[in-house]
């Protein structure tokens, strides 16, 4: 679909952005996961600056708040239920 570029009909855009929805929702729910574990298994020292887990938390929290999984979401379900696929859009 890469190559079609401008030329997708819009089946199969709406595929890709289901598919892409759905990356996205599994890529943020995965990475909030792992990290609110590391903060279990080594306590208040993964806080440090020298590990840097913090970092990597607030990254993961900023991406998933400007990119919010509630939109990807419906689009999903909207998808699944009524067979409609998402609309042209900013979080879309």
């Amino acid at each position: 679909m890469w190559a079609k570029e401008f030329s997708l009909t819009e089946e199969e855009r709406g595929e890709c952005a289901v598919l892409v929805a759905a990356a996205n929702v599994a890529a943020g729910k995965a990475g909030l996961d792992i990290s609110n574990r590391i903060f279990e298994v080594m306590g208040s020292r993964s806080t440090a600056s020298k590990y840097g887990f913090d970092r990597f938390w607030r990254n993961i929290r900023t991406h998933t708040q400007h990119n919010p999984a509630e939109y990807k979401l419906r689009n999903i379900g909207n998808w699944v239920l009524n067979d409609e696929f998402p609309k042209s859009g900013y979080y879309s």
